[in-house]
């Protein structure tokens, strides 16, 4: 019982899809932080591109774990 339930927890795709939550949301916390430089843009981009693939992530989880439920 307890085996299932951290498999499901830690699964591969959510762990992915919360380190990409944690990136993205650094790299936003960067971009405003260092807004008045011109080459913060790409911790802008990184932000966006890094929290897309949290919910990406997210999403094929709960995908995953609905077409594979018992």
């Amino acid at each position: 019982m307890m085996k299932n339930f951290l498999k499901e927890i830690f699964s591969g795709t959510e762990l992915v899809g919360t380190m990409n939550l944690i990136a993205g949301i650094i790299m936003a916390l960067l971009w405003s932080y260092l807004a008045s430089r011109w080459w913060s843009v790409a911790f802008g981009f990184l932000a966006v591109f890094f929290l897309i693939e949290a919910i990406w992530h997210y999403i094929l989880t709960d995908y995953l774990r609905h077409i594979h439920k018992d």
